[in-house]
């Protein structure tokens, strides 16, 4: 009697343990599903404000229309340049647009100053402005039109943009510019081809 009493409770024990296991399993497969429509609803959202951050690399920009300054309406080719070109995405009212010009003008004696593009996201840039940043009245800036920050995907500042000869984008940096990616700029800058 005791051995089958002995039995009895070892075939209780192990169907306890099927049990436990087959729960471990449910909750394991369910937290794997679970956890898989997330990744899926956060690439998602990656994918969706990847915009966000500035036009993709490889994408093409062609001509930046706006006005200048000054006032007057202007249709920047940079298709034709045959150089590359350091877009500069600014707005004269963001803090960190701030913080990034002295990451800027480490950069621009590295190229000519007809390879800089200031590119104005708020449309109120002036000359004092603009003289306050160390930004040569000659230099190229145009206060981009609503139609061309939707079309490039021009939405934060700072932005750091460098095209290629052919006007295609080689590397975006969003926001305020940490030393790697200087040094990644300069490398770029000083090795065109690459």
């Amino acid at each position: 009697m005791d051995h089958s009493r002995s039995s009895a409770l070892k075939s209780r024990y192990a169907d306890i343990a099927v049990l436990v296991l087959a729960g471990a399993c449910a909750v394991l497969l369910w937290t794997n599903y679970a956890l898989q429509k997330r990744n899926h609803l956060l690439s998602d959202q990656f994918r969706s404000l990847s915009t966000a951050l500035g036009p993709p690399v490889g994408s093409k920009i062609s001509v930046l229309g706006g006005t200048t300054i000054s006032g007057q309406k202007v249709a920047l080719d940079l298709l034709h340049r045959d150089k590359l070109t350091l877009l500069l995405i600014l707005s004269p009212q963001c803090k960190y647009t701030q913080l990034n010009f002295p990451n800027w003008q480490d950069l621009l004696p590295l190229v000519s100053a007809d390879q800089v593009v200031y590119v104005d996201l708020s449309g109120t840039a002036d000359s004092t402005y603009l003289a306050s940043r160390g930004i040569a009245t000659t230099a190229t800036v145009i206060r981009l039109d609503p139609e061309q920050r939707t079309l490039y995907s021009f939405s934060a500042t700072p932005t750091t943009i460098l095209l290629d000869a052919h006007a295609t984008v080689k590397a975006v940096w969003p926001g305020l510019m940490r030393d790697e990616q200087v040094n990644e700029v300069r490398t770029l800058l000083s090795n065109p081809k690459a």
